[in-house]
């Protein structure tokens, strides 16, 4: 896909330093600026709504008013960098059976807080070496299975050590050893009610891993593996997973006037738990995979636009003693499929589909226009975030996606978007199905940088 509109990647914004020295560095990691303190901040204000519920749980209908404020402070002196943000993230919905969850509440939390230090070339000459500590955001290659996402109104942070070393522009690599965090409240009323609730980090849900990049001519290659390792604490029970999860991406950045494409392949192995009932003590074999391509060429003009076609595959629970279905860990679905909020029925497991997507931008306008037609390879196992499962066929649907931005000054951007899922036998027939009405879906925000 283009990274370029990418919602789930980086975001820039203006950053005033209070104290500026000029001192130029090359950086990696967070953005560096002069010495001295300096702060960002956004604010954010979305509406969505949606009609034809293809969930098995929720109203059939619901609209949601989400907000989202953040504010970014850093102090840099010399080759250390101390860093730290703070997030509100609320939701008020208009219906007593809402589908909110983690993804929309996170009221007043210190998300990041963190100390990095520049080593420079200690580790070898033409090398940069940095190190970071602390609570932090973290997004890794495609984001398919480590994400920062922006477009959702939460955030996940890391807890723990992060090294990255670079050789020029060619090859860096990557290294950590965290504490993912766990986003709290995780309640119903939690959730309506904005409680304000800390954040907890455990030593029960542990992420490791490494990632190579490395730049030949106009080709890149991403080689990674990462561990997780999960076990139960006090009040939460879970599946003990314990998932190798190596992959292999190789892409063609778009370019005007140029063929481009994505490859990536993910493998999953280990042992996890059917359930995270307590009464289930069985280990099982995890055998696992995703599959991602894409084509693509951009014309050679300002506009564009692009044009891509794409094909990917997540495996599901099949009949087996073996757990089949991929963990996608802390990946995106967006924008492989769709954006989350009261949308997002996709996930990157027992999923497979075909794509078609046209990019352009037009003045001050980027505008996507995607088509998947979605099913479920497996279709007696849940297919995405629908909790719906035993399907007479796979034929999820065919989804219409469009997302256009506009930016109304260099700190404010107004986005709009919708989709329409034509549903498939799948989501009209299996059992729990709530509506066999095809499911429309809008929303608009504005976001406002200081």
């Amino acid at each position: 896909m283009d990274r370029s509109i990418r919602s789930e990647g980086p975001q820039r914004s203006n950053r005033i330093c209070l104290r500026p020295r000029a001192r130029a560095r090359a950086a990696s990691g967070p953005e560096q600026s002069e010495d001295g303190f300096s702060i960002t901040g956004q604010f954010r204000v979305r509406g969505e709504a949606i009609d034809g519920q293809f969930r098995s749980f929720g109203p059939d209908s619901e609209e949601l008013l989400l907000l989202q404020t953040r504010v970014d402070a850093q102090y840099k002196m010399g080759d250390l960098v101390l860093g730290g943000e703070i997030m509100d993230a609320r939701a008020y919905s208009t219906a007593d059976n809402s589908t909110l969850r983690q993804a929309e509440v996170n009221a007043l939390e210190p998300l990041q807080y963190w100390a990095q230090y520049d080593l420079g070339d200690g580790l070898g000459e033409g090398t940069n070496t940095t190190l970071k500590l602390g609570q932090q955001r973290m997004l890794l290659g495609s984001a398919r299975l480590i994400n920062n996402p922006l477009f959702r109104n939460t955030a996940n942070t890391y807890l723990g050590l992060r090294g990255d070393i670079k050789r020029g522009n060619t090859d860096g690599l990557t290294a950590f050893y965290m504490l993912p965090t766990r986003i709290l409240p995780d309640d119903i009323e939690g959730y309506y009610d904005n409680r304000i609730e800390i954040d907890r980090n455990g030593f029960d849900l542990q992420l490791a891993g490494a990632f190579y990049h490395r730049k030949v001519a106009d080709l890149n290659l991403e080689l990674y593996a990462y561990y997780l390792g999960e076990r139960d604490s006090s009040g939460f029970q879970t599946r003990d997973r314990r998932l190798l999860t190596p992959g292999m991406r190789i892409y063609r950045e778009p370019k005007r006037g140029k063929l481009d494409f994505e490859l990536e392949g993910i493998l999953q192995r280990g042992k996890a738990r059917r359930t995270a009932a307590a009464t289930d003590l069985v280990d099982k074999d995890v055998r696992a995979f995703y599959l991602y391509g894409e084509l693509g060429y951009r014309l050679d003009n300002a506009i564009g636009p692009r044009f891509a076609v794409s094909a990917t595959y997540g495996s599901g629970q099949d009949e087996s003693d073996k757990i089949t279905r991929f963990d996608q860990l802390f990946g995106a679905i967006f924008p492989d499929y769709a954006p989350p909020g009261l949308y997002g029925p996709t996930t990157l497991s027992n999923v497979s589909s075909f794509g078609a997507d046209v990019i352009w931008t037009p003045g001050k306008w980027t505008i996507w226009n995607t088509f998947r037609r979605l099913r479920a390879p497996e279709p007696n196992d849940v297919f995405g975030r629908t909790g719906i499962r035993n399907g007479p066929n796979g034929e999820v649907g065919d989804q219409f996606f469009l997302r256009a931005r506009y930016r109304l000054s260099p700190k404010v951007r107004f986005e709009v978007g919708g989709a329409l899922l034509l549903k498939g036998d799948f989501l009209k027939e299996a059992p729990g199905v709530i509506s066999r009405d095809d499911t429309r879906y809008i929303y608009s925000d504005l976001t406002f940088v200081f």
